[in-house]
């Protein structure tokens, strides 16, 4: 046994370029004219044993000129012409006819039209023995061809004996191709006392070159008597003009065409003298050959050549049906594979979740060994396949060399793409369906070495010279077949369209349907959010106006009365509504994220060590508090008024959770996020972050309830003991902090709430807080010249007298443009209180920037509601800069008034 390595072969270049037969020559077994239907159907060519063998004149010669008529008679050239008006003297079924003659031997007549030219091939009418013999023969063949099973190898071992029976050669063999066109004799019936053995043999595709492949599906029974005989020459009439003619007669569909010298050899080589071959045809397409053997000459008669070309074709519809009953079971298997893959994806939201890890998946498709999904940047591998890396560099191979492309399918990848060599083991087979960009479905199969039994050597070069001789050996010659996996089968093809089909036609237009209904769906939940709250804030407001209303009615009616000294507990009563409206206010704010907000380094040790006998006071004695601060903990980036806020919610929110007691663990760490933040069960953005945590061990809650904690005015504590926007005030203070909060919880198991929170990147040293400002302080006395600036009369009113009472000489102004007229006036201004949201076109920043053009020193206070925060922290506050949230007390404006005087 030989291993072979591939070698350059010039094999098939020589076969390539050797002619089907051998120009302007036939076999002797018959004659043959050409009739030029220019010169009224006279013969211009002739063969050169035409006569007196077949038409008993002197010379063939003597046929130059000479009509139909005269030839074959009145009858027959008129049939001939109905003939070709009607387009019935094709090459493939021409017209063939028995011609009697008187006193002379009769004539079996084949006539086509070919190239111009009305060929007629004539032999001597072939006498069958015993065609009833024949019949029998045949009729006994199909018999047992009809009662093989559908087996390729019963079939074709069945049908070689059969041919061999009718027609009297020496050894028949049944040849396929493959999809390289390489050759096999997959089956053989010879006599017993020839001891070579061709069954089994590969042949290379260059002894069947192209031009040999495209003659045998047009001209489908070829017969060579004797090997050895003598080849007869073509002679053209010299009165005819193109005397040079005979080398260049189409002879693809004439039964006496001789044969090439190579193929000749090549029966030489094997010991076979007379040989005939049969088109095996399946579809249209050249599924191999029935080829006969004799060591001697052999001439089988007319009607055993008829039969064993009807064998072959009875043989060639069994192998269509042997070939698709041999896979119709595997497909009727993957039909319903694939079924089940499409209706897995029309219920997932990711298609390519339900094709990698549901019940069923890609890889128990087409007996595949390993398979994978592609989809952006993730790759799913499913059995035995390449690592994640190599398959990516496949699919970056595939879309740069198939851009396009549906399907991509080769049973030897490393052929096409030498660096996928390493991986052929595994994946010789690859099969690709493309559904856009760089996502696609694939399949692999690994390379199955096999032996390959060669009839010669396929590697060595074909000897040429004076004679043209092809390989000289038969012996086996065994070759190791590496590289190639099992072929993917038409119908595997067919279903990987189908899911194809099925992802970027259907489902991709499914998910995007269900997208458009989920939009719909957050929309319509926004609402009910909305309503929810307006609802909430309706009914807390209601409530707060009634008391200021009714306070305010009961303070005029003892004005009135003058009972002076019953005025004072409505004031306090009328005031304790207002300041709970605007606690309320600021937690729709914090939950909206629109509150003023001032971000600080805090240091969180800290924090929670100032913050922890407020804690203790508010949880009660029967629940136990534990701190643990992480070692080197960093700074967070926050504003520390609303962190204690925050963390006093959650603690609050612990308790009432543990009416009969429990412990509370509040904990600081320092969290690095990487970019597999997604693993959490809350999205985080990549980043440092300080994690403040509170831990209870109450009783916890439902997954439906956690979904919707952080929903304003939503409570799970009884009617009045809660608002329901404790956690939603967290939640809006730590998204405008550009941090994160996340809860888990289950009935029975406690609550953890998590808050992360920006690392400060600055210094870590923690700014002083500010102080000194204590509502309800006595009001301190100043001087000074002050603008207020309000678009709201009530309120420049307001602030106007509470000034003007401390001793401040105070102008005002509705908007920009009259504050500038002011300002620009002789009369110096010390400070400018201004809100920042104004009328016509000028806000109170740009107001402050214009100002302080002509004024640099002047002061600036900032009175804000919620949405002009964004202007205030654009390009920072200045150092006489300062800003108040509405609504403050009075004592307090006075206060921050005189700090910046």
């Amino acid at each position: 046994m030989a291993n072979a390595i591939a070698q350059p072969d010039d094999a098939a270049t020589v076969c390539s370029r050797e002619p089907i037969s051998t120009p302007g020559t036939i076999q002797p077994h018959g004659a043959l004219l050409a009739l030029d239907p220019k010169s009224g159907f006279a013969v211009v060519i002739v063969s050169a044993n035409a006569d007196p063998y077949f038409f008993g004149l002197a010379r063939p010669e003597d046929l130059f000129g000479r009509r139909v008529k005269e030839l074959f008679g009145p009858e027959f050239e008129a049939e001939m012409h109905r003939r070709l008006r009607n387009d019935q003297l094709r090459g493939a079924a021409p017209w063939k006819f028995t011609l009697q003659r008187r006193g002379m031997a009769a004539l079996d007549v084949a006539m086509h039209l070919q190239a111009g030219l009305v060929l007629v091939e004539v032999q001597l009418h072939f006498e069958v023995a015993d065609a009833l013999l024949t019949g029998r023969q045949l009729e006994k063949a199909l018999y047992d061809l009809n009662g093989a099973r559908n087996d390729l190898t019963e079939l074709a071992r069945r049908t070689a004996a059969g041919i061999r029976m009718i027609t009297g050669y020496e050894r028949v063999l049944i040849y396929r191709f493959d999809a390289d066109w390489h050759g096999q004799a997959i089956a053989e019936d010879k006599a017993a006392d020839w001891a070579q053995s061709l069954d089994g043999l590969h042949f290379p595709a260059g002894d069947i070159p192209v031009q040999a492949r495209a003659l045998y599906r047009i001209n489908r029974l070829r017969w060579v008597p004797d090997r050895d005989s003598v080849r007869v020459a073509l002679l053209v009439s010299p009165h005819w003009e193109n005397p040079a003619a005979a080398n260049a007669v189409d002879l693809s569909f004439a039964k006496l065409r001789s044969q090439s010298p190579v193929h000749l050899q090549y029966h030489r080589n094997m010991g076979v003298n007379g040989a005939m071959s049969i088109s095996i045809m399946n579809d249209d397409i050249l599924w191999g050959l029935v080829v006969c053997h004799h060591r001697q000459t052999h001439y089988p008669d007319p009607g055993a050549r008829a039969a064993a070309a009807v064998l072959t074709e009875v043989f060639a519809l069994r192998v269509n049906a042997a070939e698709q009953g041999n896979t119709e079971a595997a497909r009727r298997a993957d039909l319903k594979r694939l079924n089940q893959l499409l209706t897995q994806m029309a219920e997932s939201d990711r298609y390519e979740h339900a094709l990698a890890n549901a019940e069923v998946t890609i890889a128990d498709l087409f007996a595949c060994t390993g398979a994978a999904v592609l989809s952006g940047s993730d790759i799913t591998r499913l059995g035995n396949t390449p690592p994640a890396d190599i398959i990516g560099e496949l699919a970056l191979w595939l879309s740069a060399h198939h851009a396009g492309a549906r399907l991509f399918e080769t049973e030897n990848m490393s052929k096409l793409w030498p660096t996928w060599t390493p991986h052929a083991a595994t994946a010789s087979g690859v099969l690709a369906v493309f559904l856009g960009g760089t996502d696609m479905l694939l399949w692999f199969r690994p390379e199955e070495p096999h032996l390959v039994s060669w009839g010669g050597n396929p590697y060595k070069a074909m000897e040429t010279g004076a004679t043209l001789l092809p390989r000289r050996s038969f012996d086996r010659w065994v070759d190791t077949k590496h590289g190639h996996a099992r072929p993917w089968l038409a119908w595997e093809l067919e279903i990987a369209e189908s899911l194809r089909h099925g992802i970027t036609d259907v489902i991709v237009r499914s998910l995007r349907r269900i997208a458009e209904l989920n939009d719909q769906l957050r929309q319509a939940q926004k609402m009910e959010a909305v309503g929810q709250l307006t609802g909430g804030i309706a009914h807390d407001f209601n409530n707060l106006l009634a008391g200021v209303s009714g306070s305010l009615e009961l303070m005029q009616n003892r004005i009135d009365q003058g009972r002076f000294d019953e005025v004072g507990p409505h004031v306090t009563a009328a005031m304790g509504a207002a300041e709970r409206a605007t606690s309320l206010v600021n937690r729709l704010l914090s939950f909206s994220r629109r509150q003023t907000l001032d971000p600080q380094p805090v240091d969180l040790a800290a924090l929670l060590s100032a913050t922890g006998e407020l804690i203790g006071r508010a949880v009660g004695p029967a629940i136990t508090i534990e701190m643990t601060v992480g070692e080197d903990a960093w700074m967070a980036h926050c504003d520390s008024n609303q962190l204690d806020n925050a963390l006093l919610n959650l603690v609050i929110n612990a308790r009432d959770s543990m009416p009969h007691g429990g412990r509370i663990s509040i904990a600081t760490e320092n969290v690095e996020v990487d970019a597999e933040a997604d693993r959490l069960s809350y999205e985080v953005t990549p980043g440092q972050y300080v994690v403040l945590s509170v831990a209870d061990s109450g009783a916890g809650m439902s997954a439906e309830i956690v979904s919707r904690v952080f929903e304003p005015f939503f409570t799970t504590k009884p009617l009045g003991e809660g608002t329901g926007l404790g956690l939603s005030m967290v939640y809006g203070f730590v998204k405008q902090s550009q941090g994160h909060v996340g809860i888990s919880s289950a009935p029975g198991q406690g609550t953890t709430v998590r808050i992360y929170l920006p690392r400060y990147a600055g210094e870590e040293a923690p700014l002083a807080a500010p102080g000194g400002i204590v509502a309800g302080a006595p009001a301190a006395s100043g001087t000074g010249r002050i603008l207020v600036v309000d678009d709201e009369a009530m309120l420049r009113i307001v602030f106007a007298e509470a000034l003007s009472d401390l001793g401040y000489t105070v102008h005002a102004a509705a908007d920009g443009a009259a504050a500038m007229k002011i300002l620009q006036s002789p009369e110096k201004i010390d400070l400018l209180l201004t809100d920042v949201g104004l009328p016509g076109g000028m806000n109170g920043r740009q107001l402050a920037d214009a100002a302080h053009v002509f004024l640099p020193e002047l002061a600036v206070l900032f009175v804000t509601g919620y949405a002009e925060n964004s202007l205030l922290r654009k390009g920072g506050l200045g150092p006489r800069m300062a800003v108040m949230t509405k609504p403050f007390g009075l004592d307090v404006l006075a206060e921050r008034v005189r700090s910046m005087l």
